[in-house]
């Protein structure tokens, strides 16, 4: 293995067992996972004879999703565990973290714009979640299948179930490390002299 992949595998090592240990010291995760699902409740439609409420809420030694649902006749509280989808967030930011050769203002950019990106990533698994439970519910009082969001949320759903979701940024980054921070000074290639 090249020697700029073991140092970016070693620096990742300690930066993410760091981040690790303190979103086990205190709840970061869940301090994420509230951001997104304030993000994705502000989303939901409603409308007459539908109404939508979404929350993360303490649940003994964790939390739990809320999502109060008003279609028509049905009125259903759905509770299901959090599944920390911020720990994607929290993987990339340590990746960027970890990455040598980046310049202040490249490693300024990557936290923000891609944090804010991977963020964003994690709220739409989120909104997929919900709109899996509610198509649930749905089916099983045999109504029509209607959407809690204004956008299509298929490609995520998929890309969720397979947990490509949160590999993706994860691929991505390290493909742009590898190509950012490999080996300097390659020899060109030799041309012939016209």
């Amino acid at each position: 293995m090249p020697r700029f992949a073991l140092r970016l595998l070693a620096r990742f090592a300690v930066i993410y067992g760091l981040a690790v240990w303190l979103c086990a010291s205190v709840p970061v995760y869940a301090w994420i996972e509230a951001g997104a699902t304030r993000v994705a409740a502000a989303a939901l439609r409603g409308g007459a004879m539908q109404s939508r409420a979404l929350s993360l809420e303490p649940r003994d030694e964790s939390y739990a999703y809320v999502y109060d649902l008003r279609v028509g006749a049905v009125s259903k509280r759905i509770e299901r565990p959090y599944h920390k989808h911020a720990f994607v967030f929290v993987m990339f930011l340590a990746l960027v973290l970890a990455t040598p050769r980046l310049r202040a203002r490249e490693r300024l950019v990557a936290l923000l714009a891609g944090g804010g990106l991977v963020f964003l990533l994690g709220v739409a698994m989120l909104m997929s979640d919900v709109e899996r439970w509610e198509h649930e519910v749905l089916a099983a009082a045999g109504l029509a299948l209607t959407r809690p969001f204004p956008v299509s949320l298929e490609l995520v759903e998929g890309l969720h179930r397979t947990a490509a979701a949160g590999l993706l940024p994860v691929i991505l980054w390290t493909f742009f490390a590898v190509w950012r921070i490999g080996p300097r000074g390659r020899t060109p290639p030799a041309t012939s002299p016209p």
